[in-house]
C-alpha cells in the first residue's frame, strides 16, 4: 500500500478509518511518509476531534460554547445536559437528560466524557470551502437542522428523533453573517484546510454557540450534509474537488508543480 500511494503526487484523503486507525491517524501515517494528501494535518485534526477544547479554542476569538464539565458529581440535579465522548464522531452516542439521570447512568471513567448544558434554540451547520482555485476558503450560507416534528430536544442527525435539512432558512442577515464568520474563524484558529464544517445552536436571545467543528465531512452524495450543502450554493461535487486539490498546492507551496498522478482515495 505504502509504496502504491508514493507513486502519486497527491492523495485525495477521504479516508474516515483503516482498521484500528481513525482518520487523524490515517492523516498522521501519510504525513510521516512524507506523503502529501488533502485533509488537514495531523496536528489540526487531533485539535479539531478533541471537543474538550473547543472552548478554549473559541474564547480567543469571540465565540461561545456551552460550558464543559468532566464528572458527574459537577452537574446540578434538575439541569438538562448533553453527554457526547471528547473524541470521534459528531452527533454519535450522545446522551440528553437531567444530572441526575447522568449520573445515575453514565461512567466517566469508562467513557471518556463530557456533559455540557443543552442549548435550547436553533441548530445551525456552516461549511466551509476552498474558493475556486484554491487559496483562500470561505462560508456558505448556514443549514438549519429542524426537528420532523416540533421537538424542544433534538440534536442532528436521526439518532434522537428525526430531523430534516432546510436549506435557505428564515434567518436574520445579521445572524447568517455571524454563522459564517465564526465557522471561518474557527477553520483558521484550528489550522484546517480543505473542506470543514461546524455545527452551532443559536438561543432565543441571538446568542451563538459553537457546538462541534468535523474536519472532514462526510462526503456520501445521498446521505451527506457538505454534498447537499455545495450543491444547493450551485458548488458542484466536481468543482469542489478541484478546489480542494488546488488547495492542497497552495497548503503544500506546490501550485502548478504537479504533473498531474492524483488518486482519489475513498475510504468509508
Amino acid at each position: 500500500m505504502l509504496e502504491k500511494l508514493k507513486k502519486y503526487d497527491l492523495i485525495f484523503n477521504l479516508c474516515y478509518g483503516y482498521k484500528d486507525a481513525g482518520q487523524t491517524e490515517v492523516a498522521g501515517w501519510l504525513q510521516h511518509y512524507g506523503i502529501k494528501h488533502t485533509a488537514s494535518s495531523f496536528d489540526a485534526l487531533k485539535i479539531a476531534q478533541d471537543k474538550s477544547i473547543l472552548p478554549d479554542l473559541c474564547s480567543p476569538i469571540g465565540i461561545l460554547t456551552p460550558d464543559i464539565f468532566f464528572e458527574t458529581t459537577c452537574l446540578e440535579d434538575d439541569v438538562l445536559y448533553l453527554s457526547k465522548p471528547r473524541k470521534g464522531s459528531c452527533h454519535r452516542n450522545i446522551h440528553i437528560g437531567k444530572g441526575t439521570w447522568m449520573k445515575n447512568h453514565l461512567n466517566t471513567s469508562d467513557d471518556d466524557l463530557i456533559f455540557q448544558p443543552y442549548i435550547f434554540g436553533r441548530e445551525f451547520s456552516v461549511a466551509v470551502i476552498p474558493v475556486s482555485g484554491g487559496k483562500y476558503y470561505h462560508a456558505l450560507p448556514p443549514v438549519e437542522i429542524v426537528p420532523a416534528e416540533q421537538e424542544d430536544i433534538y440534536i442532528a442527525g436521526q439518532s434522537l428523533v428525526k430531523t430534516k435539512r432546510e436549506f435557505g432558512p428564515n434567518l436574520s442577515d445579521s445572524i447568517s453573517d455571524d454563522l459564517m464568520e465564526s465557522a471561518e474563524k474557527l477553520h483558521k484558529k484550528i489550522g484546517l484546510s480543505g473542506m470543514s464544517r461546524t455545527d452551532f445552536r443559536v438561543d432565543k436571545n441571538g446568542h451563538i454557540y459553537a457546538l462541534d467543528v468535523n474536519a472532514m465531512p462526510n462526503m456520501d452524495p445521498e446521505r451527506s450534509l457538505m454534498p447537499a450543502i455545495c450543491q444547493y450554493n450551485n458548488v458542484a461535487i466536481k468543482d469542489l474537488i478541484k478546489r480542494i486539490i488546488d488547495n492542497s498546492e497552495y497548503v503544500s507551496g506546490s501550485k502548478n508543480e504537479t504533473s498531474g498522478k492524483i488518486i482519489l482515495k475513498v475510504s468509508m
